[in-house]
């Protein structure tokens, strides 16, 4: 029924935690899912899931991850490990095969997530996969993150600050068993044909050689970033941003990021940086092409040096905590005057001073002055601060928002996909690289649209009556023409592809960028690995599944309609640029998809809460019936 990864996970937070659970509290979980594939030879099948209850939002905090962890986990013989109660001294987990041992991190604590991992390395083997947090986590910063081997975080999980309140340091993890699929040879043969459908994906180029921070280039081109806290949508010519010929001579191709995944090279996951002279001389980071580095140091903190972007990276990696920081609410609330240098320990926070912004990451890590509120994310710290705070504090589910481009320079399917994600803040769980136009890659390599467009849909695993209703015949791939019905149809076959592909364990962008795996090679390998008849059909009712528990989990936490919605900032203030203003986004036309995507939910259109009739159907009878203590459905 949940296949496995964060689909398990999904129904143990449901059952071991609820509304009375306080996230810090010893009662609160902290649940490790590998996915079902995870181990195994199936492409890109290295991820992993953490999930919590959030400190940040008192609702669900989940992240992925990639790396060796999950595999060698599923290898030593588990399928999810399962954290509950507090120690009394600082421990880490040692899972060493069938050996499990709780050993002393007293000599651990105080040192951040590459010292750790480190020091326990040293102790026990260099093979091990080691998930350590930071001082952030030690210190219960509301937003931290465990770090997996140096560079694996997942953000937006806030699971580091639930493993500081157990004193638990880290989880070391070695696996040297085998896991051998039903149908072996149907198996491999599957696999085989998903690795060519990912080599045989025809864009190439700068992806390559920067990897996904080269979108974030081309939409500052167009004037379209979310800018300095959301308020404008472009940065200075003075920024590196403008000039990946500047900033590609710090970067090298490193090795394979995740095991042996075909995607690294192709979509530029082991793109490294490694600086050998300047200010910063001897960072070393795998894993900097996502596009996250630049929305938020480049573009959210304007800052215009490509390697004190870098640092800024580093060291949210060090102190274990995600990225995505209240740090741009504190510059505008500096900019506006509403904090002063006074209030900062003496530091100047004026857009883009690196040095400053890297002076409050510590302070946040640390829990040092102006850093002890901060460090509650930036919904609770506006209460705290008050002065019209509120106002600045960019929150979805109370959860900073992580969307670029700007979401008033349109995109209706990534804009509800955000707004609608349980976790909230982003659409990693949603529509995350689900292109609504043309990409501008096709027109580089000399294809038409009409070529383009023929290609696409005949490569995109999806079941053809959806792929009728959402494209249409003729089929039209630009977004900006669908109806609200079409929009709202395809975030929820995104959405709910997601959880299925994270219960797997496969990445993202085989799903999506690449479409290389939706429902029916999901239920091919689904099928070979486990030696069961699963139907496409099946493989969507399960993400379906998946989503309406962890819906109702949010529903039980008292979180209602209301809270799919953008902060208000972006409702009411126009995208600017430097000569001219663009739209504001209409609340009408987000409540009208959300109508849309509720009713193909199935979930009652005032509150946006799933109903008896929709859980019955997908078999959380007994989920129905908890929720009905909560409210009437």
């Amino acid at each position: 029924m949940f296949i496995g990864g964060i689909g398990l996970a999904s129904k143990i937070l449901f059952e071991e935690t609820g509304p009375g659970t306080q996230p810090l509290s010893p009662d609160n979980v902290i649940i490790v899912s590998p996915g079902l594939l995870n181990g195994t030879d199936a492409p890109t099948s290295y991820r992993a899931e953490i999930t919590t209850k959030s400190p940040l939002t008192g609702g669900i905090g989940t992240g992925n991850f990639g790396g060796l962890f999950g595999s060698n986990l599923r290898r030593a013989g588990f399928e999810e490990v399962i954290v509950k109660g507090k120690s009394r001294t600082p421990v880490y987990l040692l899972i060493d095969d069938d050996h499990i041992e709780l050993r002393s991190a007293r000599h651990l604590w105080g040192k951040d997530s590459w010292e750790t991992t480190d020091s326990i390395r040293r102790d026990i083997g260099e093979d091990f996969s080691i998930m350590a947090i930071g001082q952030a986590g030690e210190n219960l910063v509301k937003f931290a993150c465990p770090v997996i081997d140096y560079f694996h975080a997942p953000g937006r999980s806030h699971a580091g600050c639930v493993m500081g309140s157990k004193n638990l340091k880290a989880i070391a993890v070695r696996g040297t068993g085998e896991i051998h699929a039903a149908f072996l040879e149907k198996f491999k043969e599957i696999s085989v044909d998903i690795a060519e459908r990912i080599k045989d994906f025809p864009e190439r180029g700068m992806r390559q050689e920067i990897g996904s921070i080269h979108r974030v280039v081309d939409v500052a081109k167009k004037g379209i970033l979310q800018a300095k806290n959301y308020q404008v949508g472009i940065v200075p010519d003075s920024n590196d941003l403008w000039r990946p010929e500047t900033f590609k001579k710090y970067l090298v191709q490193g090795p394979v990021f995740c095991g042996k995944c075909p995607l690294s090279y192709l979509y530029g996951c082991n793109v490294t940086a490694d600086i050998r002279e300047g200010q910063y001389k001897g960072l070393y980071m795998q894993g900097i092409s996502f596009s996250g580095l630049l929305w938020e140091f480049a573009s959210m903190c304007a800052i215009e040096s490509f390697p004190a972007m870098l640092k800024c990276k580093e060291l949210c990696n060090r102190y274990g905590m995600d990225h995505v920081t209240p740090i741009p609410f504190a510059l505008e609330l500096f900019q506006r005057g509403i904090i002063k240098k006074e209030d900062l320990g003496g530091i100047e926070l004026n857009w883009g001073t690196a040095d400053a912004i890297i002076a409050t990451l510590s302070q946040i890590a640390h829990r040092e002055g102006i850093g002890d509120i901060l460090a509650e994310g930036s919904a609770a710290a506006a209460k705290i601060i008050g002065k019209g705070a509120e106002k600045y504090a960019l929150t979805i589910k109370s959860m900073e928002i992580m969307v670029g481009p700007d979401p008033r320079a349109g995109g209706m399917v990534k804009n509800l996909g955000s707004i609608t994600c349980v976790r909230g803040g982003d659409d990693l769980k949603t529509t995350h690289t689900v292109a609504e136009q043309i990409p501008d890659w096709v027109r580089k390599q000399g294809m038409t649209e009409e070529e383009y467009t023929k290609w696409f849909l005949k490569r995109l695993d999806m079941c053809d009556e959806v792929k009728n209703r959402i494209y249409g015949n003729p089929p039209n791939l630009d977004s900006s023409h669908y109806s609200s019905e079409r929009i709202a149809l395809m975030v929820k076959w995104y959405e709910d592809l997601s959880f299925v592909r994270d219960s797997l364990g496969v990445c993202l962008f085989a799903v999506n960028t690449k479409s290389a795996i939706g429902d029916t090679y999901c239920a091919k390998l689904i099928s070979a690995c486990l030696g069961l008849n699963f139907s496409a059909t099946d493989v969507m009712e399960a993400g379906e599944r998946i989503l309406n528990l962890f819906k109702a989990y949010n529903v039980r936490e008292g979180l209602a309609r209301t809270d799919d919605h953008f902060p208000g900032r972006l409702y009411q203030e126009p995208l600017k640029n430097e000569t001219s203003e663009g739209p504001v986004l209409s609340k009408d036309e987000m409540d009208e998809l959300l109508d849309c995507y509720y009713e193909l939910r199935g979930w009652n259109q005032e509150t946006g809460h799933p109903t008896w009739g929709k859980l019955q159907s997908l078999g959380l009878e007994s989920v129905a019936s908890e929720l009905s203590k909560y409210e009437r459905l």
